[in-house]
């Protein structure tokens, strides 16, 4: 019996040691300032997975901003990728903890996400729209957030999941490995079983999402327990999904005017929630590979994935032979921007 007992606290002991770590919430300023007026609107409960997204009262537009949640949690505020994985490695120094759950918070297109890498490239002329945005009050990241969607938007967002291209101000995979060359001890930040979960619309679908999930992988780490999640679909965040964020798309001509004629006036993301895919990518037998998993209700902010013992792992091919449209609208703003 005593051996028993003792095998007992080994075992909660391990348990507990791989179940240690921080979790980052990390915040796009645009976005941190619509979660404040939504908050304003119609307030969050404490338990609300969108409560750590609320920037504070008091703050600003200036970035990095730095908040110890109740639940120990950390989020950080950012402007650009520089800053923010800057201020992670400081974070896990100063507490002298790994990274286990890294949670970003950003308007998103197919492999990349709408915001600069760095403050230089925050300065330019290609950066104007997503500063004016980030910039901008609150309401109007409120407003812009409801407006109504088309589907030649959702077609062209489909089309450069397929063709992809380089749109201004967004932060891809060139990106990431030029910043994670800069901040060089970043990747000493993370826990060999990081969960990165990249809440953004469609920065997952088609070939262009599944490339630029495994090859950020591959920039993070080479052994471990990895877990890169993203999302194939829109994606919904309001006070209304207290749960993560849920999932909207294009289904139906008839579908689409429904809910684009409740939306704008109603504003509750909930009424138009439907199930979604997510895209789970992981180092498996030396290569980096993801699985596509369907009838997902919500992307969590935690630690819990679906079952993925009999997940078909692979990577995406090219479907359909389209063109490169000349622009693409950001999902979650009003703004539209040029393919090249």
């Amino acid at each position: 019996m005593r051996y028993f007992l003792m095998s007992l606290v080994i075992l909660f002991g391990a348990v507990s040691q791989a179940q240690a770590g921080l979790t980052i919430h990390a915040a796009e300023i645009g976005i941190g300032k619509f979660h404040r007026y939504d908050n304003s609107v119609h307030a969050y409960a404490s338990n609300n997975a969108w409560t750590p997204y609320i920037l504070p009262q008091d703050a600003d537009s200036k970035t990095p901003l730095v908040v110890e949640n109740a639940d120990r949690s950390i989020t950080v505020f950012f402007s650009t990728l520089e800053e923010l994985l800057t201020e992670v490695a400081k974070i896990s120094q100063q507490r002298g903890e790994k990274i286990s759950v890294l949670n970003f918070n950003a308007h998103g297109l197919p492999g990349a996400m709408w915001f600069p890498m760095n403050e230089n490239f925050k300065n330019s002329f290609e950066c104007w729209q997503w500063t004016a945005a980030a910039t901008g009050s609150d309401k109007a990241n409120y407003d812009q957030y409801y407006t109504p969607i088309s589907k030649k938007d959702v077609m062209s967002i489909r089309d450069f999941s397929e063709s992809g291209g380089v749109v201004p101000c967004t932060t891809g995979l060139n990106q990431w490995k030029l910043i994670l060359g800069t901040v060089t001890q970043a990747k000493a930040a993370f826990a060999k079983d990081l969960k990165l979960n990249l809440l953004s619309c469609v920065v997952g679908l088609g070939p262009v999402g599944d490339k630029f999930m495994s090859s950020l992988g591959a920039l993070l780490t080479d052994s471990g327990d990895v877990r890169l999640i993203s999302s194939l679909n829109f994606g919904l965040g309001d006070w209304s999904m207290p749960e993560g964020m849920g999932f909207w798309d294009f289904q139906s001509d008839e579908q689409l005017s429904h809910d684009n004629s409740i939306y704008g006036v109603n504003r509750k993301d909930r009424e138009i929630m439907q199930k979604g895919k997510v895209r789970v990518t992981a180092l498996l037998k030396g290569a980096w590979q993801s699985t596509v998993l369907e009838n997902q209700d919500f992307m969590g902010l935690d630690r819990e994935l679906s079952d993925l013992s009999k997940a078909q792992w692979g990577r995406e091919t090219l479907s359909r032979s389209v063109s490169k449209p000349k622009s693409v609208r950001i999902p979650g703003t009003g703004v539209y921007e040029a393919v090249k």
